[in-house]
This record gives C-alpha cells, structure tokens and sequence, in this order.
C-alpha cells in the first residue's frame, strides 16, 4: 500500500490487482448474445492504469463482452510526449509513477483484451508528427487544425489542465512548449485511431471525458468517420455513472434522454426523492467524497452575517459559481468568455458601476482539494482588490454550502457547474455564462457573447428585464439530471478518485439479468436503447436497492 492518507480505505496498486485478480479468475461466463446487437466491436481507447478506469470502463467492457459484443482496450506504452495524467506539480512522471506500471497488471488480472498504442505507429510515422509539430507557429497552436480535426481546442484544455490553471496563455514559453508537445500527442493519436478504427472494425467507441487530446481525438476521429461515441464519466449521485452520446450527423447530447424526459411531469413520489436528496446535498453534495468536501454552514442568516450582506439589500443579489479554475474550461465551446478567469474580473468591476446591487462570489471547495495552481481567491487578490463593498468573497475553506448562498440569490451566475441544475430544481434563474452539460436545455438563459452577459445584467439591475423562476421544467431537469442520467453502480465503490472496494464476487455478477444497472448500460451502448437509470420511476425501489 502507499502512503496516502486513504490508503487504508482504498485499493491501490498491486493490491487492486490482486482483488482485481479474484474477480476475475474464472473469466467470462457463458457468453449470451443480446437480441438485436447493433455493436459489434467495442474499442475502449486510452484506458489509463487508474484502479477508478479499471474498475469502471474495464468491467463495463467485460460486462459488454458477456452481451456478445468484441471489446478492446487501448492502452497507452509512454510513448505520447504529453498527457493529462501527467502534471505540473508531479516530480514523477505518470507513466512510471502509476499508469504505464499499473495498466498491463490490470488488464491482465482482468482479462480484458488490451493493445498498446505502439502497435498502431511506426517511427517513421512518430517522427513526421514531430516535424509536423515542430513547425507549427506559436500562435496557430490553440487554433490548429487539418484534415477535419480541430485539435486547438483540446490542445487548450489539456495545457490548462496540465497545469492546473484556468486560462491558457500564449505569450507563456513553458505553456506553449507543452502546447506543442499535445499536439505532437494528438497526431500520433490520430494515427493511432485510424489504424486501430480499421484493424479491429470498430463500430462504436465508448470512452472516457472527451475534451482532452487523449480521448478527444478518438472522438474527432469517431465523429469524421460517422462511428457513434458513448462517453462514461463518474456520475453525480454517490456511486454512479453519467453518460453523453455523439450521433453521426447530430450535436453532441449530454443529457441524453432530455427531450423525452421534459414532457413527462414528475409524480408525488419523485418530487419527494428530488426534495429529499436537495435537502441532504445542502451539505452531502458529493456522496463519494470524504468530509472535507462537506459543507457546514447552511443557515442563510448566518452566511449573511459573514460575508457581509445587508439584512434588507436596496437592489438584487447576484450569486456567482465559478468551477474549479483548470476545470472549467472543459466544454468545446466557450461561448460568453474564453475562459472563467475573465468572466470572474470582469464581472467584479462591472459590479463596481452597481452599487445598489450585490455579487456573492461562491469559490468551488475544489480550488483547496484539488490543489488548483491559480485559484481563484488569488486571481481576485491579483487584479481585484480592493474588492467594492458590494462584492462578498467565499473562499474555498469556508464551509458554507451552495445552498445557503442560493438562498440569498435573486439570480445564479454559472460558468459550467453541476450547481446551475441544482439552483433551477430550487427555483433559482441562472445564466449560464460557459455552456457545458447544462446548456440547450430551455432551463437557464444562455449567454453567447460578453456584450449579450453584460447587456443583461444591466437590464437586471436597471428592472429593464426580468427572469422567470425555472419552475416545474426546472424541477424535472434536476430530476432528470440527478435521478434518471445516474446510473448506479454495484459492483464497486467510490471514495473520491480511487476505489474504495471491489462489491462483487466474480464477473458472473454483471453478467445478464445479475445487475440491472449493468444491463441498463449495456443494453444502451449495444442496441442504442435510452441510458437511463432503471428506478428512476420508482425511487423508493432505489433507495431500498442500494
């Protein structure tokens, strides 16, 4: 075991290969074909030697093998110059570290088929990438693109993420060399996934994230040569997953199932269950994480007293939700602002023209947990202060929940968090400044430039225009987003990025008609059946199952 300070709860290394190992000893069950299989060859690209994407994508790809389809698993051998598993702040690379070491003992304790990376390029093949990457300008790396691929974006992403910051800056020499080593990356990705595409027949890829080079260029290439993508992340509800799909021919759905779903009013049944669980995500928002992500302070009387609000405000109060700052720029589009960073300063000096009315700045606990290296109580402390009276900074140690700020908002400003669901099930206007999963879904107001952003919340403060609460469509978006996109998983658990605990006996335990989340699942990315959570209709049942 290692030294992490929750080493004692959770499987690691040779440990997780080990338990891994007993799951999977008697290998597959008898194989039993699902009716109708759409799919036949399944290729899980870039399965990194986490124990969280073994757990997950690896035993969904044994569960998809049991239904009849082929499944392969690629994994990386250290040869991309630049990943995301890679950071700044990590002295020792990845690849050696925990991924490379880790993936061939994973795969081969799972007995899940796994190729390397390195059986798809040849050298001649690495280095023409390279030269190809070498010469590109400074300034044509966050804009790069050829061949139908636009890789600047996901090269953006993967810098920020990188080095765990918000805005990607070009002017920055270290920045700009990691620039060009993602898109070195993201050509031998391509390559890669062209070949893998053709010498395995893969008719559907089910992967992981997305806007990042490391899957993102599977999924460009996927989407250049019409093959459908389903994309598995960790869900929001305790142990669960979520899902978004990629259609030939259609946009992106990251809510798959809404345009169903928002028709259908909720029962008294469900609204208790949505009730229920806002009521214990006021200070639980994340059920697989430990207590420092708690909140503790949920009064509204008394977050008002320490930040500083006024009992009786003579204007609107405004409540602001930035994302982790090297997190929020994870969606492909960022249509109001090119990045949180900004959105944040510019709307605290437009705040400095308002002063009857009040900006609450909720900083995301992520900042502190995740050890972003930009937060963004620096970025203000930087090019904000002093703050104007009528803007009240929560950092990221308070404990105050999003709540109890909600509570005191007349208005949400959102930049991607789950939080815009969240505030529209409660009845909260948000205008979603960063796009993302929740954007396109008649709930929030989207904004699309800052002039637009800016327009508006002078209209606000000037009682120019008014928004309506979400209301009950608000409330089946909420429940469509915590309830029926959730899919829970049984056969291990969560503590936070690791896993906690392998729940299951052997692999005979997803097999058909053993786990009906699995079934669910598979059944989606098999026969494209809707992905949604089988209790959804009942979640009394759910509760007693889980």
């Amino acid at each position: 075991m290692t030294t992490d300070t929750h080493s004692s709860q959770i499987l690691k290394g040779p440990v997780f290969a080990d338990r891994l190992a007993d799951v999977c000893r008697a290998g597959l069950p008898t194989v039993e074909p699902l009716d109708g299989l759409r799919y036949a060859n399944i290729l899980i690209p870039h399965l990194v030697g986490g124990e969280l994407p073994f757990a997950l994508h690896g035993v969904v790809g044994q569960a998809l093998r049991m239904r009849g389809a082929q499944v392969t698993a690629l994994v990386c051998d250290s040869i991309l110059p630049a990943c995301v598993s890679r950071k700044v702040d990590h002295y020792e690379s990845a690849c050696t570290r925990w991924c490379h070491s880790n993936a061939e003992p994973f795969a081969q304790a799972m007995g899940l088929p796994c190729r390397l990376h390195s059986e798809f390029i040849t050298e001649a093949e690495i280095a023409r990438c390279d030269r190809l990457a070498e010469s590109a300008a400074e300034d044509e790396l966050a804009i790069f693109s050829t061949d139908g691929i636009d890789y600047g974006h996901l090269i953006v992403q993967s810098v920020e993420s990188f080095f765990r910051v918000g805005k990607y800056d070009p002017t920055d020499a270290e920045m700009v060399a990691k620039a060009r080593d993602f898109l070195r990356s993201a050509l031998y990705v391509t390559i890669i996934a062209e070949r893998a595409f053709d010498e395995l027949h893969v008719d559907k890829v089910l992967t992981d994230c997305g806007q990042q080079v490391e899957w993102g260029v599977f999924r460009a290439v996927a989407n250049k040569r019409g093959i459908p993508v389903d994309v598995i992340n960790v869900g929001l509800r305790g142990n669960a997953l979520k899902l978004e799909t990629d259609r030939p021919g259609e946009p992106t759905r990251q809510v798959p199932g809404w345009e169903v779903w928002r028709d259908q009013p909720l029962n008294d049944e469900q609204n208790a269950a949505l009730d229920q669980y806002l009521h214990r995500r006021e200070k639980v928002p994340y059920e697989f994480k430990d207590e420092k992500w708690q909140g503790r302070i949920s009064d509204k009387d008394e977050v008002r007293r320490l930040i500083g609000l006024p009992d009786a405000p003579s204007g609107k109060v405004f409540a602001m939700f930035p994302n982790v700052g090297f997190d929020a720029g994870k969606t492909k589009t960022r249509p109001a602002f090119d990045n949180a960073a900004d959105w944040v300063v510019e709307t605290i000096n437009r705040f400095a023209e308002l002063p009857d009315h009040h900006l609450i700045v909720k900083v995301h606990p992520g900042e502190l947990h995740r050890a972003a290296l930009d937060p963004v109580v620096d970025l203000i402390a930087r090019r904000c202060e002093p703050l104007p009276p009528n803007v009240h900074l929560i950092g990221p140690d308070t404990g105050i929940t999003a709540h109890s700020v909600l509570r005191l908002a007349d208005v949400a400003l959102v930049y991607t968090s789950t939080v815009a669901a969240e505030a529209v099930g409660l009845g909260k206007p948000v205008i979603l400044i960063g796009g993302g999963r929740h954007a396109d879904h008649g709930v929030t107001t989207d904004v699309h430039d800052s002039a637009e952003y800016f327009g508006l919340l002078d209209d606000l403060a000037a009682d120019r225009r008014t928004l309506d609460s979400p209301g009950d469509l608000g409330r089946r978006y909420a429940y469509a987003v915590f309830f029926r996109a959730d899919i829970p998983i049984g056969h291990f658990r969560m503590l936070d990025i690791y896993v906690a605990d392998m729940t299951i006996d052997s692999l005979a335990d997803v097999a058909p008609g053993r786990d009906r989340y699995i079934d669910s699942l598979c059944r989606g990315v098999l026969l494209d059946e809707p992905f949604e959570n089988p209790d959804a209709l009942h979640p009394a049942a759910e509760t007693a199952a889980r």
